[in-house]
């Protein structure tokens, strides 16, 4: 075999072995990729989960104006909850977002007094929450506008349970998530269990009997 032949042949084998490289550096990242979207789906929908349930079993969901840790709280990366027991004990809980960290932590606490972290959900590259009046959702120009509720009039209520924070009011105020992650973008709307709206009471009852001679 000449020269020649040789190094054509072994030009021929660079390109290929380059090729396949390429290739499978390609199906590499493109696999790395899509397991990370598929994660930061999985954390954002549990958290979606978590949130939904959370504020259907709380009195008030408010965004107050420090965090648990004291922060500054004007740009809403923390939310939080408050409901009441039986016995009249409240309880409060928060979800509190790191930008550095890319972690929204739950936390328990008692107003004035320490946090305790609980569950962590990491890859969260975005997470804030704004308040509105239920009649926003009617409002185009609002950010929690729904087209099929346009037509809709419902009256704002606020009510002052007496809790410790002044921004825990019950009544039907809608709190608005948004949290994003590689691949995701999600607007969470919440509403409280307790949250009036326009509705019909109807009661059964027995006549007392009457008394016959």
């Amino acid at each position: 075999m000449k020269l020649a032949e040789v190094l054509v042949a072994a030009a021929i084998a660079f390109v290929l072995t380059w090729a396949l490289v390429d290739i499978g550096h390609d199906a590499v990242f493109t696999a790395a990729h899509l397991d990370a979207r598929l994660s930061a789906r999985g954390t954002t929908d549990r958290l979606a989960e978590r949130l939904e349930s959370d504020a259907a079993s709380a009195w008030s969901v408010f965004v107050p104006s420090d965090d648990v840790l004291g922060n500054a709280n004007a740009d809403g990366h923390e939310l939080d909850f408050v409901t009441e027991d039986g016995a009249h004990a409240a309880y409060w809980w928060a979800y509190d977002f790191s930008a550095a960290a890319q972690t929204v932590t739950a936390y328990s606490y008692v107003p004035g007094g320490a946090a305790n972290a609980g569950d962590v959900y990491a890859g969260i590259t975005g997470f804030s929450a704004t308040m509105h009046a239920v009649t926003d959702v009617g409002d185009a120009s609002s950010a929690i506008y729904d087209p099929l509720l346009a037509a809709t009039a419902a009256t704002p209520v606020a009510f002052d349970y007496g809790f410790a924070q002044s921004a825990a009011l019950g009544g039907n105020r809608i709190a608005l998530v948004r949290m994003s992650a590689p691949g995701i973008d999600r607007a969470l709307p919440l509403a409280t269990q307790t949250a009036p709206t326009h509705f019909t009471v109807v009661v059964r009852y027995t006549p007392a009997p009457t008394a016959t001679p």
